[in-house]
């Protein structure tokens, strides 16, 4: 900021006023007012900036935000029962997706078009909000006033706009591999599948994919495998809703598995979407409790801590 003469001003307001200069000549030149103002405007954003900076620093939302930063301080804690019966962390999921997920499976298993039609663009808009404000994050949110088409789209928003899919990018073709030239072998024949080619072993390729699953960063992998559970129960009543595995994939492959490079490649989204509804359909393989796929200490030692402390 440019060192002037002066003392601060305040407007009727309480916005911060710059100094103002000494009074010049008569024949002031029109360029220094234009220097002025020009000040002025980045006076004022650069104020902006800061505030912006550290409101952004303090209070983070989770929309758009990297799963393994929002987790750290918007998430519900998933807990299963040893042997002794004692209970224990089992890994965390973020509340956006426990508490739609819980909805969901309640109220609208049996709804004709859910995941497919739109809800209130103004009550989503609520949702995203109380979802996205500390310090509950929407933790303590009552559905009432809510449908469950309201659900359904702010639990797809969250995956879609999430600056990574689930499965992480380095992750992207060793989950397609298992699948490539078998996809109608796997899911049964769908429009713009590539062609069969040699034999398909169902129970080898699940044991690939559960190997593949316990290889995921923690926080990724309970997150699939909640996800995946999720959309197995809807897939089970799709008499009632309309919703078949073929259906859910198309809708949740973009946030699950999916890849920049392949933003204009019809004959790649089929090959994922092949991809999620064989998981879908085998999910029962995959079920949360499976070896190697709970939260190691270091992970809920990091998710308990709580998010960094701001610089």
């Amino acid at each position: 900021m440019p060192t002037h003469v002066g003392t601060t001003q305040r407007a009727r307001h309480g916005e911060p006023q710059p100094a103002p200069f000494p009074p010049g000549p008569p024949d002031e030149p029109v360029a220094s007012k234009r220097d002025l103002t020009s000040w002025w405007k980045n006076f004022k954003r650069g104020a902006q900036k800061r505030d912006d900076e550290k409101g952004g620093s303090a209070q983070p939302g989770i929309f758009g935000v990297p799963l393994q930063n929002s987790v750290r301080y918007a998430n519900v804690a998933i807990s299963l029962q040893d042997a002794e019966g004692k209970s224990y962390v089992y890994g965390y999921v973020p509340i956006v997706v426990a508490k739609c997920g819980v909805f969901l499976k309640e109220k609208a298993t049996d709804v004709e078009g859910i995941f497919r039609l739109s809800g209130s663009e103004k009550r989503i808009k609520e949702l995203r909000e109380a979802f996205n404000s500390p310090d509950r994050y929407g933790k303590g949110l009552d559905w009432t006033g809510y449908t469950v088409h309201d659900a359904a789209n702010i639990l797809r928003r969250y995956f879609n706009q999430l600056p990574e899919p689930i499965i992480p990018l380095d992750f992207y073709e060793r989950f397609r591999d298992p699948l490539r030239n078998h996809q109608s072998q796997a899911v049964g024949p769908l429009d713009g599948q590539s062609p069969s080619v040699g034999d398909f072993d169902a129970s080898v390729t699940i044991r690939i994919y559960q190997n593949l699953i316990t290889e995921l960063p923690p926080l990724n992998r309970q997150l699939l495998l909640y996800i995946l559970d999720l959309l197995a129960v809807f897939a089970s009543k799709s008499d009632l809703n309309k919703m078949t595995t073929q259906n859910l994939a198309a809708i949740f492959q973009p946030g699950i598995l999916s890849h920049p490079n392949h933003d204009m490649a019809p004959p790649e989204y089929r090959l994922s979407q092949d991809v999620l509804i064989f998981l879908i359909e085998n999910q029962d393989h995959f079920l949360i409790g499976m070896q190697g796929t709970a939260a190691d200490e270091k992970t809920v030692q990091e998710v308990e801590s709580g998010p960094p402390t701001p610089a």
